[in-house]
């Protein structure tokens, strides 16, 4: 027998099972009104072929029976059709089998001999319901069952999209990466490459600032930004008369310094069109400004990027000690007496005093360690920009060495014949240095 079904349309079968015809015509008569299939037998073993052939819900059998009693009957219905709802028919003397009934036939209710029509239409009614429940129950449950596997489907699908997507979003970022990286190095050189402007001391600004940054303890996309806008702060030169950048600022006339510091203006409209540098177009549009608000022309004070205020530092230390800001050169330490004597209003204190506190006199901050490219290996990191004689960017800080690239560079190093200065971090960020075991 099939398992019933929660379709309401369905018409439920009722058994019922009795030797003597007068008391199954008597049953007919008293099921007559319910809205059932009702199915007579005279024995059990015309009960269990009528169980063959069809989807019975309910099996009323009488206790007493030639050949195969009720209990007997209803126990062979109990291991083979468990879910029928099963009820014995018996006499007021029948409590010895009808106990027997109970234990083996797995019985739901009992019905006494003489019954009564409405205690038994409300027996079949009570089986029936039973069965409806087990049935939407059962329904439920597959239903269940199937839903969770399609939200699980849906899941597994939608986590395979959200994978893609990601990889696929690392992809364009990394691309955008790679595109940002290369224009920042095409920016430097062609400012490098300009025989009135000096690329070395562009680099060391960046170096300083880059540290002054590190020092202060700045986000690391922060510090990258500083580090690029120190290389490329003199960008707006190019549009500079020659005469306005070459003679220290100092013997500058008033016409002559404003035009040196229009340079700003110069840099931003450059960089205007590359809406992802804008943070960078920042810092070199604010670098001349003022910390207590009296600078170019913006007079912004607290409002100057901290990346300016950096810059502007590093910037200044730099063109003391090389003599491009009065015609003298001076040492590592009157430029920081000079720069003292403008803490908290040309320069903001907390970022200068990082300054005051560097020991080193040197201007570099390059590593006294350094790697040759026959001793770079592919999967190393470059940890600071390298440059040609020229100061021209030929890698940018952050690049991943491949065969290629350190092929590149040997055959580099053999042209011009000596070895490059190449700093390289270590897995754990550290810089590389000589002696390190990889």
């Amino acid at each position: 027998m099939s398992e019933p079904t929660a379709d309401q349309g369905i018409t439920y079968t009722v058994l019922f099972v009795d030797d003597e015809p007068n008391i199954l015509r008597a049953i007919k008569r008293a099921l007559f009104s319910m809205n059932i299939t009702l199915l007579l037998a005279e024995s059990g073993e015309k009960a269990l072929e009528l169980m063959e052939k069809h989807d019975v819900h309910v099996v009323i059998s009488d206790m007493k029976m030639p050949q195969m009693s009720g209990a007997e009957l209803l126990e062979k219905i109990a291991n083979k059709y468990p879910n029928t709802f099963r009820v014995v028919l018996t006499g007021y003397a029948d409590i010895e089998s009808t106990i027997k009934a109970v234990n083996q036939g797995k019985i739901h209710r009992y019905l006494q001999k003489p019954w009564d029509n409405k205690e038994l239409v409300s027996v079949v009614e009570e089986g029936l319901e039973r069965i409806k429940l087990k049935s939407e129950n059962e329904r439920l449950q597959k239903l269940s069952r199937l839903q969770n596997k399609k939200l699980k489907d849906i899941n597994a699908s939608l986590e395979q999209t959200v994978q893609k997507r990601t990889r696929q979003i690392k992809a364009a970022l990394h691309k955008i990466e790679k595109h940002n990286l290369a224009m920042e190095q095409v920016l430097f050189n062609v400012i490098s490459i300009n025989p009135h402007i000096n690329g070395k001391f562009a680099i060391e600004v960046s170096e300083l600032a880059t540290k002054l940054a590190r020092a202060a303890k700045l986000e690391k996309d922060e510090i990258k930004q500083i580090r690029y806008a120190g290389l490329i702060c003199e960008l707006g030169q190019v549009g500079l008369e020659t005469e306005d950048f070459l003679v220290p600022f100092s013997q500058l006339n008033y016409q002559q310094q404003q035009n040196y510091l229009s340079q700003t203006k110069q840099a931003a409209q450059i960089l205007a069109p590359a809406h992802e540098l804008h943070h960078i177009s920042d810092i070199i549009e604010f670098q001349f400004e003022h910390y207590n608000g009296t600078g170019l022309y913006k007079k912004v004070a607290n409002e100057i990027p901290v990346g300016a205020r950096i810059l502007a530092i590093a910037r200044d230390y730099l063109r003391l000690i090389t003599g491009r800001m009065t015609g003298i050169e001076v040492s590592p330490r009157d430029a920081k007496v000079e720069l003292k004597k403008h803490r908290n209003t040309r320069y903001d204190g907390e970022y200068l005093d990082l300054l005051l506190n560097i020991d080193a006199v040197s201007t570099s901050v390059l590593l006294n360690t350094s790697l040759k490219a026959t001793q770079l290996e592919p999967g190393m990191v470059l940890a600071q920009n390298l440059y040609n004689d020229g100061h021209i960017l030929i890698l940018p800080e952050g690049h991943v060495f491949t065969s290629s690239t350190i092929n590149k560079l040997v055959h580099f190093e053999r042209e011009r014949g000596k070895a490059f200065s190449i700093h390289v971090e270590q897995e754990d960020g550290t810089p590389f240095q000589e002696g390190d075991e990889s």
